[in-house]
């Protein structure tokens, strides 16, 4: 890109039409349908210090900014400087220079004494425009120097200035974790750049030709919206843009249609023109074939191979890593970069950001039907050539071995299976992670060791726990993070050191285990089975006290105190009437305490924090009732007009908040007084009535966090002994089809998480307003799921037996832990960090390493683990 200032740039008087590159401030006068956003975009930049813009890639950002927001800034005489140039050593000097015009000190004071030589040379507000920064964020993700916190000290200066953060909406997440910690109120001014809608894309095609002089046809345009907007015509008005074509893609044809009528002498846009090129399709086609014209045959090969890897014939285009790309397209990573290199230039391949690296991925769905048929006919080309060869080749071919041959054909297996494992790495890490292990095993072809990284490092980032045979059907870790437990319908309930990952102990029920909860040291595990049995055991496996009788009542539900010594549980009633709610103790014989009260189903009991008491909840008695843990004695009775069906603790103990059937919340006193009016779900008009399906606090107890039946998921403001009536809560963007289940607070009470019947884990990062990382994995309904105490993972059990833990904050800001972990459940693989040696064990004692070429593999995958280590 030149160095010159974006309004410096020349532009083409005769193009109205500026393809597949972003508009400059010189070609203002032909960028059109989006003055609007421009001034609500100037509102937003001036009431805050900093304003974040993001958008989809290929919606407009750059066009927008470099076109109509800035030289309206400097129409109001503001002073500014546009910045985009990240490829730089010094990232955070080489803006310091272009605020001040020379050279700084370097460190977190630079761009304050850079905007303070540049507001002392012109005293008017001086506005930053930091472009792409996502950039940045992929290129310097192992160490970001000093810029965030040299950004941070500009923000909280008093000085006249103002920041426009710029980047993909994917990178949200990133900018979050980049900035949170440096600049306050991060989100206070954002603005979401969205698709334009069908009459400002009109206005896009025809309005620059008519400027020009030129003539464009009304069912010209009509057409180019059909053909550009994706799916059934029909819907096509609404669905235009919407995560469908992007601009580039309508500049493109425009300009190919302008250029091909201005060489007639009668500009403009005609359906006779358009007819003629081969419509949308010909039009792209023609561009792909200008672009790699001038590859020699072997690296348009390359290019063939590459662009059939990234257009599947599903139609949805598929992104991949450097590595993965090249294996699949069985080309070396350094060709494969030199034909990307070409292809991102032109904009017909993008990256985009994916966990801890870059992906590369086609721009566009569209791009599918025409890169195929592209390749196809670069490979015909090819058999051409090689055609005057193929007697000498066929003579040669005889010759090979037989054995050769099958090898070949192995090894070509094995790299088409390692192909289909890396596209499923994503979705299932543990059951790719096991394929790979496997090829690895009996196959020493490169792309198959490729793959098996690939494997390890998805594992890394959010390994999948051994799963249950059946649902999984309860998950928790222990207070201080060092052990996850699991547990499901094929009766086992399992203990595993949340690093390594290795199974430290596990008891084996006969019936299904519904429930099960750890206490705060994760020395205890108390295990409730339907096979009538309650168990109490230790972090070693050994049985402390068994409650009930095998084939007696089952058991349904069951929590431990903090401290490992008092369990209270449910089990259906012996006599068929009405269900135990039952207290114990968790060492010797079992005695049990029955808490009498209930009639009817009782949904869950649960002690709080200090152990002293129990809540429990009965889903037909409409009540919530308070315990003393002591000695069972009831303390309070809180009394609701409708089923309850979700009760829990204020971190404090001193409240209680319960969610009731009819969309309800009520707030009361652990001694059973009710605290102002209750607090009600919204439900749209015209829509049935919708459930309160869960309620938990947040750690300050300051705020309710609520699940409904139709899947929302609300936080309300509450305040100590008072609830004012009408108070409306702050919904959540997005739902969980079918409904939501329970949603929680992370510990530090800046995340929530909420799982539904749509088998996703979803979380939201503070301030809520964005719309959630959603967490797919599970084949069926999640179960159960929540937050490490570090809030930086998450774990999940679904009804399809998986147990999965994920990880919530970027793996590049993740430090490395420990120094082993086991791959595989039976323990026969095992990799090892410090080296990054991956040992398959058996009768020899040191085992084989199956990543072979251990020093170069030990210094890659060194990389890898400082980045993505799973252990927060």
């Amino acid at each position: 890109m030149s160095d010159a200032p974006h309004s410096l740039l020349p532009a083409d008087v005769n193009e109205p039409y500026v393809g597949l590159k972003p508009y400059t401030e010189a070609e203002r006068d032909r960028f059109f349908g989006r003055e609007r956003d421009a001034q609500l975009l100037i509102n937003k930049l001036f009431s805050h210090p900093l304003t974040l813009l993001y958008a989809p890639s290929g919606v407009g950002k750059t066009s927008l900014l470099r076109a109509l927001v800035i030289p309206e800034l400097r129409a109001e005489e503001a002073q500014v400087v546009y910045f985009d140039k990240w490829n730089t050593p010094d990232p955070c000097d080489a803006l310091a220079q272009a605020i001040a015009g020379g050279p700084l000190a370097p460190g977190a004071g630079q761009l304050v004494d850079a905007a303070r030589a540049a507001l002392a040379r012109d005293d008017n507000t001086l506005v930053l425009v930091l472009d792409q920064f996502e950039e940045y964020l992929q290129r310097y993700a192992g160490d970001l120097g000093h810029l965030p916190a040299a950004l941070g000290a500009l923000l909280r200066t008093p000085l006249d200035l103002r920041v426009v953060l710029s980047f993909r909406e994917e990178f949200l997440a990133s900018v979050d974790a980049c900035l949170r910690g440096q600049v306050l109120a991060l989100f206070a001014s954002t603005y979401h750049l969205e698709h334009l809608d069908r009459a400002r894309a009109r206005e896009a095609i025809a309005a620059p030709a008519r400027r020009f002089g030129g003539v464009c046809d009304d069912e010209l345009v009509d057409r180019l919206l059909d053909d550009l907007a994706p799916g059934d015509p029909e819907k096509s008005a609404g669905r235009l843009f919407r995560g469908g074509i992007e601009l580039p893609f309508l500049q493109l044809i425009c300009r190919c249609l302008w250029d091909k009528a201005l060489a007639t002498g009668k500009p403009g846009l005609r359906m006779a023109d358009y007819l003629a090129l081969g419509g949308r399709r010909g039009i792209i086609a023609a561009y792909l074939h200008d672009v790699t014209r001038h590859f020699g045959l072997f690296q348009s090969i390359d290019a063939a191979q590459i662009l059939k890897a990234l257009a599947p014939r599903n139609g949805v285009k598929i992104a991949y890593p450097l590595e993965a790309l090249a294996a699949q397209a069985g080309t070396s990573e350094k060709r494969t970069e030199r034909v990307l290199d070409v292809l991102r230039e032109h904009r017909i391949v993008r990256t985009r950001d994916a966990a801890g690296g870059v992906s590369y991925e086609l721009q566009h769905d569209a791009f599918i039907e025409i890169v195929r048929p592209w390749a196809e006919q670069r490979f015909r080309r090819r058999n051409q050539c090689l055609g005057g060869l193929a007697g000498l080749a066929l003579v040669a071919a005889v010759g090979l071995n037989l054995y050769t041959l099958q090898q070949d054909r192995q090894e070509a297996n094995a790299r088409r299976i390692a192909a289909e494992v890396t596209d499923r790495i994503e979705v299932d890490t543990r059951r790719a992670l096991e394929e790979a292990l496997g090829l690895a095993a009996g196959s020493s072809d490169r792309n198959v060791r490729n793959t098996l990284r690939l494997a390890i490092s998805g594992f890394l980032h959010n390994p999948a726990l051994p799963p249950h045979k059946g649902a999984a059907n309860a998950v928790a870790f222990s207070r201080d993070g060092a052990w996850i437990v699991s547990a499901g319908d094929d009766g086992e309930a399992r203990l595993l050191h949340s690093q390594s990952l290795a199974v430290q102990a596990r008891i084996i029920h006969t019936g299904p285990v519904v429930a099960i909860a750890v206490s705060e040291d994760g020395a205890r595990v108390v295990s409730a089975s339907r096979d009538g049995l309650l168990r109490v055991w230790e972090r070693s496996g050994k049985l402390l006290a068994e409650c009930g009788h095998a084939g007696g009542p089952p058991w349904l539900d069951a929590d431990i105190s903090r401290d490992g010594k008092r369990v209270v549980a449910i089990r259906e009633s012996e006599d068929g009437t009405t269900p135990d709610l039952l207290l114990a103790g968790t060492s010797g014989a079992c005695s049990l305490t029955r808490l009498s009260g209930h009639f009817g189903n009782v949904g869950s009991a649960s002690f709080d924090d200090s152990g002293k008491w129990v809540l429990s909840y009965g889903n037909n008695d409409n009540t919530a009732r308070i315990w003393d843990a002591a000695d069972g004695r009831l303390s309070a009775t809180l009394t609701h007009p409708d089923e309850v069906f979700g009760a829990s603790f204020s971190p404090d103990g001193a409240e209680v908040a319960v969610a009731v059937a009819d969309g309800t919340l009520y707030r009361w006193t652990a001694r059973g007084h009710l605290i102002g009016h209750p607090l009600a779900l919204p439900v749209q008009p015209e829509q049935p009535p919708v459930s309160a399906t869960s309620v938990r606090y947040a750690p300050d107890g300051r705020r309710l966090v609520a699940t409904s039946s139709d899947g929302g998921v609300y936080i309300w403001d509450v305040l100590p002994d008072v609830q004012p009536e009408g108070a409306a809560p702050h919904v959540l963007p997005g739902i969980h089809a079918g409904g939501a289940l329970a949603a929680y607070f992370s510990p530090d009470g800046r995340r929530i998480l909420s799982y539904g019947r749509d088998d996703t884990v979803r979380v939201w990062d503070e301030p809520f307003a964005f719309r959630a990382r959603e967490f797919r994995g599970h084949g069926q309904e999640v179960r159960a799921a929540l937050f490490a105490p570090d809030s930086a993972r998450v774990v999940s059990a679904g009804a399809d037996g998986t147990v999965k833990l994920w990880r919530l904050q970027p793996a590049d800001f993740l430090p490395p832990m420990g120094n082993g972990l086991i791959l595989s459940a039976n323990g026969r693989y095992s990799f090892r960090l410090a080296t990054g040696e991956l040992f398959e064990t058996g009768s020899s004692s040191a085992g084989r390493n199956l990543l072979h070429k251990g020093r170069w593999c030990a210094r890659r995958v060194a990389v890898l683990t400082r980045r993505c280590s799973p252990w927060a």
